[in-house]
């Protein structure tokens, strides 16, 4: 076969039987290996990427504490220029004349680079590159290209040897897309914009957040980027298969498994998009040690449920004592396995709570039943009954269980709670206290799908599956919604599109826009449906038209531009950003504020920009991130806007800085903070 065929075979993954059979090579002889850090978090013509100082310094923790590079030589780069990009990696005229390739050593250097920051695409080329600290979106000229990156980097490889390794991992997505729904980074909308891939040589090992049209996703919880957050995870031994020994090095086909698939789960879970990696094949194997701090929380609750999974399925009363006797800091599952040790005891007080309901109910002394009243107290509900406590949303439990994981978005929820975030909801708090209600109130649907949140929340997703299917089972479609995301992601059970798609559809013939647009994400992707785009934009049309901003973001370039079965229509795209802003959404607020301000008022009679950018602001952090996103592009705020948000702040005693209408770094800081309050006084 010819060498450039092959060549073609290996770089679409069709030849790969060599790979996976040459002997792996542990990755642990670091002393004279090199590293390039860099983390470009705050831009001066750019939205933040809030987490991207934290993505470096975790890696750089890996590398010397786990891989045993020398502090030395991790060249750690933060708001990294072009100038900085350049003298470290080399130009396109001179790929010899950066750091990086003086100081790698002959037969002797690994070479680690990692980046996290903005990727953006040159539209007309399609070509990607990294967008420096100083860089322009719009501008191709002012970014350091990915081709010109790996081009260089060829030549280094060359330079260390073949019996070396040289690994790049970016954290970054090259679509234009921010990772914050309906924000870019472009000038110009490009919906449906592929970037092209840069051509590489062999020898470079690549590891890359995303693919093709999707953005590169967040970790939340761990303020890290999601990719980089479970490499992390993966690398501390979570990576490897069930049943595998948990000593030795970690296979590099165990860490790429791993991170396809938990980071393809997790963004479906928590921002409903798809992001799939691309990690090239290796045969190199990774030394395994304790997890960086950074993500040592996650890797410990990782454990734990895996632990109590096992005592679970185990079900013998020394397999539930020895995980509570051992699982130490981290025991998410206590009360759990407690409960079913105490199973036995808890039929004995069953039994007395029936005694004392035949000897107390029977004589009608109904409030000496409920006083006496242990953890057993079935008869709880006819006593109330009998003393004319008919109103169950009285009941302490119920109110605590509404008060600690609410649905904001749930029709169900009751009047007067406001409702929790799923990323805020005290997991195990919410678990103990929905449960006692669930139990004490089985006939208020509500109160199991809000033990599911808490089950989900806490990624006891079993238990989470159980709790979801008895709110649906009692109609709630924001519960079907939830079980079909289960489905989906074979969280719980296995995966089961079909049954996934079933469960959506069935939440959006009764009205949720969530389930609408998963819907039609589904028919868009041929996700348990075979792909069907006009059905597709169907689905996202109710969504949108139901306030969901990411159908939103699917629809408007449809009407904008004229599209089969939606005649161009600027008005009604632009209504949907109405009817989302009016159901409270903060990036539908901001897109309205920025069109008022760039002539586009007359769509948007009887409102203005500074009105619509305070409403945002009154939905907390969300409503600051997209109001300080908003100076991306061409299309920005008026400065006298900007002057007004100022002055605001400053009235409120939040900002100090100049009143210049400009989104300097000060005031995007003092936006935040700002936001957070009007978020409670709201």
């Amino acid at each position: 076969m010819p060498a450039f065929l092959i060549a073609a075979l290996l770089w679409l993954g069709l030849v790969s039987t060599a790979i996976a059979q040459a002997p792996p090579v542990t990755l642990s002889d670091n002393a004279e290996s090199i590293a390039v850090v860099v983390g470009n978090r705050a831009y001066k013509q750019a939205s933040t990427v809030d987490f991207a100082h934290n993505d470096a310094e975790a890696i750089g923790t890996y590398l010397t504490g786990t891989l045993g590079f020398r502090e030395q030589n991790v060249f750690l780069l933060k708001d990294a220029t072009l100038g900085e990009l350049t003298q470290m990696f080399g130009s396109e005229a001179n790929p010899q004349g950066g750091k990086l390739w003086r100081s790698a050593v002959e037969g002797r250097s690994n070479v680690f680079v990692y980046y996290s920051g903005h990727g953006v695409p040159d539209l007309a080329t399609r070509q990607p590159f990294l967008l420096p600290q100083d860089g322009n979106p719009n501008a191709s000229e002012s970014g350091y290209a990915l081709q010109t990156l790996y081009r260089n980097l060829e030549l280094v490889r060359q330079k260390i040897g073949a019996q070396r390794q040289l690994i790049v991992m970016i954290d970054a997505c090259f679509t234009g897309e921010t990772g914050r729904k309906g924000e870019s980074l472009l000038a110009v909308s490009a919906p449906g914009f592929t970037p092209a891939k840069p051509r590489t040589g062999g020898g470079i090992v690549k590891l890359v957040a995303t693919s093709g049209t999707t953005p590169a996703n967040w970790d939340e919880t761990q303020k890290l980027g999601l990719f980089t957050s479970r490499f992390l995870m993966g690398a501390a031994g979570l990576a490897r298969p069930a049943g595998a020994p948990e000593t030795g090095p970690l296979a590099w086909s165990d860490l790429q498994r791993y991170l396809k698939g938990s980071v393809e789960a997790a963004a479906r879970r928590d921002s409903g998009r798809e992001q799939a990696p691309e990690i090239d094949l290796a045969a190199i194997a990774l030394p395994v040690a304790q997890p960086v701090p950074a993500v040592a929380r996650a890797v410990a609750s990782a454990r734990d449920e895996a632990n109590w999974q096992r005592a679970k399925a185990a079900g013998e009363r020394s397999a539930l004592e020895g995980y509570v006797a051992r699982c130490g800091e981290t025991c998410g599952y206590r009360e759990a396995a407690m409960a079913l040790l105490l199973d036995k005891r808890r039929s004995g007080e069953a039994a007395s709570d029936e005694q004392n309901w035949i000897r107390l109910g029977g004589s009608g002394r109904y409030e000496d039943y409920l006083k006496g009243c242990g953890t057993v107290c079935a008869y709880r509900s006819l006593a109330e009954g009998y003393l004319g406590r008919t109103d169950a949303s009285r009941d302490p439990r119920v109110q605590e269980c509404d008060e600690l994981a609410g649905d904001p978005a749930d029709p169900d929820r009751r009047e007067g709670v406001k409702g929790v975030k799923f990323a805020r909801i005290d997991a195990r708090a919410a678990i103990a206290a929905c449960k006692q209600a669930v139990e004490s109130q089985p006939q208020i649907r509500r109160l199991a799908y809000q033990l599911g949140r808490a089950h989900d929340k806490a990624e006891r997703y079993k238990d989470a599956l159980a709790a979801y299917d008895k709110a649906a089972d009692a109609g709630s479609a924001a519960a079907m919604n939830n079980l079909g995301a289960l489905y989906e992601n074979g969280q719980g059970s296995k995966v089961d599109l079909q049954k996934a798609f079933s469960l959506y559809e069935q939440a959006a013939g009764i009205g949720n826009a969530i389930a609408m647009s998963n819907v039609g994400r589904m028919l868009q992707y041929g996700r348990g449906r075979p792909r069907d785009e006009a059905a597709s934009l169907r689905w996202y049309q109710k969504a949108a038209e139901a306030g969901d901003a990411f159908s939103i973001a699917k629809l408007v370039p449809a009407y904008l531009e004229g599209r089969p079965g939606f005649p161009k229509n600027p008005q009604k795209g632009f209504d949907l950003f109405r009817q989302a802003a009016d159901k409270g959404d903060p990036i539908a607020m901001v897109s309205m504020a920025t069109l008022i301000d760039n002539g586009f008022g007359s769509f948007f009679p009887g409102t203005n920009s500074l009105q619509m950018l305070m409403k945002a602001l009154e939905k907390g952090e969300a409503g600051a991130a997209a109001i300080s996103a908003s100076d991306v592009s061409e299309q920005k705020l008026k400065p006298e806007t900007v002057r007004a948000l100022q002055r605001a702040a400053q009235k409120a005693d939040h900002y100090s800085g100049a009143i210049d209408g400009r989104f300097n770094p000060v005031f995007v800081r003092a936006l935040d903070v700002y936001a957070r309050s009007l978020e409670q006084e709201h």
